[in-house]
């Protein structure tokens, strides 16, 4: 069983879905269906980036440990890289499936066998997912519908927007991002709290939705 819960773990996951894909499929469509994004370019290159910078992360994690042969654990990551860059969307998946080879995948299952005796991070489980989904939209409309003065609402809905956005990278980024966006978005509350306060009386379904929002994420970044 692969450790998921550290970024190599995390990128062969997602490498062994992209694998299996079909041939004649197109690039766009199966990094959106791998990676759970619209099958929009500027949203699929920007997932595609974000796996790039995954492939890094693990590259430097891994040379962290100087008691490692890093030529053995590292060696496939060009093969890797080549699979996300250069970014032809509309050509037909065998062209990047190639350099997504057996011995590149197993080189990353290593990587993330070792990463697992000195790197972890928090994972979340599917239901726990789905629920902070649910909490995310329900804020998200009860924050569009509210009479909140324009500013603020604007500002909230960018905080949620940017939750959304830590939600769908999840599985690239995993909790590193879902933290960074809760800690902005506690921001926002603690700078805006006393027009929260003002306009709780004929908004209340905002404060409910965003207080339980920020416990389900608290109690999940805090573990």
């Amino acid at each position: 069983m692969i450790d998921q819960s550290n970024p190599a773990g995390r990128l062969h996951k997602i490498l062994s879905l992209a694998k299996s894909r079909k041939d004649q499929e197109k690039i766009r469509t199966v990094w959106a269906n791998v990676l759970n994004v619209e099958q929009d370019d500027v949203v699929v290159t920007k997932a595609v980036v974000e796996l790039y910078s995954l492939s890094n992360e693990i590259q430097s994690l891994i040379k962290i440990n100087d008691q490692l042969n890093h030529n053995l654990y590292l060696k496939s990551f060009n093969h890797i890289n080549r699979a996300f860059f250069p970014l032809n969307l509309g050509a037909n998946w065998s062209s990047a499936k190639v350099h997504l080879t057996d011995e590149a995948l197993t080189r990353l299952q290593f990587c993330a066998e070792e990463l697992s005796t000195f790197y972890a991070e928090d994972t979340l489980s599917d239901e726990d997912l789905a629920e902070i989904i649910e909490k995310t939209e329900a804020l998200f409309e009860a924050v569009f519908n509210s009479s909140l003065p324009d500013v603020l609402r604007l500002s909230l809905l960018e905080e949620v927007e940017r939750l959304r956005s830590s939600i769908s990278m999840y599985r690239i980024k995993g909790a590193k991002g879902l933290k960074e966006a809760l800690q902005g978005t506690i921001g926002a509350v603690v700078v805006n709290q006393e027009e929260l306060k003002s306009g709780a009386g004929r908004n209340p379904d905002v404060l409910k939705r965003l207080g339980e929002l920020i416990d389900k994420l608290d109690s999940f970044t805090a573990r």
